[in-house]
């Protein structure tokens, strides 16, 4: 079913008790300039082979260096400080949106978040106002993350089962869900997907990520109104982004670094150790389409090397990333010859 565009209502929302309890304030903000970075369609990815070893332990010090190169390339600034201000600024509440679904080892890695928190910490960016979050308090802590709920010197980690939905539902296109009050409290977030496959979806990077922050994602796997369509073929995933995102919607900004340094080509979401691997990275971008249609990719290329079919074959072509595309949700470009791909990091020849 489609929601008649005329009925889209984006209900005022607040705080409330939920967060409130924890001492948190709401700002309102405009939509910063340098937001128009996401137009550009640049997406880098760093690479060291040495990020993660065969224990899967990850070095934080090569992490750190790596999303700093990054960054900067992203920025096209010589500073750590200069480039992270491209993306936010020091009155900002920031929502650094984890993905811990399957556990420890296909996670978005503690130490990479650490090394997002300095990077925000640079741009000015106040520790009491950065909340790393996710679904559910237990997956956050079995995923290495420390719960904090206080107000402190000291970012905040809690799932959105510690602070609740919305109590109404936000209408868009084919999503009619009650979002996370993080969602609303934030005024902008670096999202921090984990590069693997989706039975589903066909991928799950930045823009699937956000499934995370609604009350009923299970009831968006099926179009049940259109020939059974997976979730990959489906508006789902861009109409959730239009939503938190568009300037129709809620006008959020975000950063995006998707960690790959342990990545899953197949079987996913769920961790399967004989389908991971040492991909050794990061993507970063502040364009989630270009970004899912070079992880798309880098998939691809994997399931072909160790002789699987490609997903265009297997029926989960993530067909929704050019629907996200689209005149009618214009949340980036897929088109490759519209991306600058930049290489950055050890393994600088490696490219995809």
């Amino acid at each position: 079913m489609k929601f008649d565009e005329s009925r889209r209502d984006f209900i005022k929302r607040t705080i409330g008790a939920g967060l409130g309890i924890y001492g948190l304030t709401k700002l309102e903000y405009p939509l910063v300039g340098t937001a128009e970075a996401s137009r550009k369609s640049s997406v880098v990815i760093a690479r060291d082979g040495d990020a993660i070893d065969s224990s899967l332990k990850v070095d934080q010090n090569i992490v750190s260096r790596m999303l700093d190169d990054a960054v900067k390339k992203l920025a096209g600034k010589n500073s750590t400080s200069s480039a992270w201000k491209e993306y936010f600024r020091s009155d900002d509440i920031v929502g650094i949106k984890v993905n811990t679904l399957s556990g420890r080892w296909m996670c978005s890695h503690p130490e990479l978040v650490a090394a997002i928190v300095d990077g925000l910490r640079s741009a000015g960016v106040k520790e009491k106002n950065i909340i790393i979050w996710d679904r559910f308090d237990k997956e956050l802590i079995v995923s290495g993350f420390e719960l904090n709920t206080k107000s402190s010197n000291d970012p905040r980690c809690f799932g959105t089962s510690t602070v609740g939905y919305e109590k109404d539902i936000t209408m868009y296109g084919s999503i009619a869900s009650r979002l996370s009050k993080i969602i609303d409290h934030c005024t902008a977030f670096v999202n921090v997907p984990v590069l693997k496959h989706h039975g589903d979806a066909g991928v799950t990077l930045c823009m699937k990520n956000w499934f995370g922050a609604i009350n009923n994602p299970s009831k968006y796997h099926f179009d049940t109104s259109s020939k059974k369509r997976m979730l990959a073929a489906c508006d789902y995933i861009p109409d959730l982004n239009s939503m938190i995102f568009s300037s129709k919607g809620m006008g959020k900004r975000q950063l995006i670094i998707c960690d790959a340094i342990m990545s899953q080509y197949d079987r996913g979401p769920g961790y399967r150790p004989n389908m991971a691997w040492n991909y050794g990275g990061l993507i970063v971008s502040a364009d989630p389409v270009a970004l899912d249609r070079i992880g798309a990719q880098i998939i691809d290329k994997k399931r072909l090397e160790v002789g699987l079919k490609p997903l265009s074959e297997v029926g989960r072509e993530p067909k929704y990333i050019s629907i996200a595309a689209d005149r009618s949700h214009k949340l980036g470009t897929d088109n490759l010859s519209k991306i600058e791909l930049i290489s950055a990091g050890t393994y600088m020849s490696m490219g995809l």
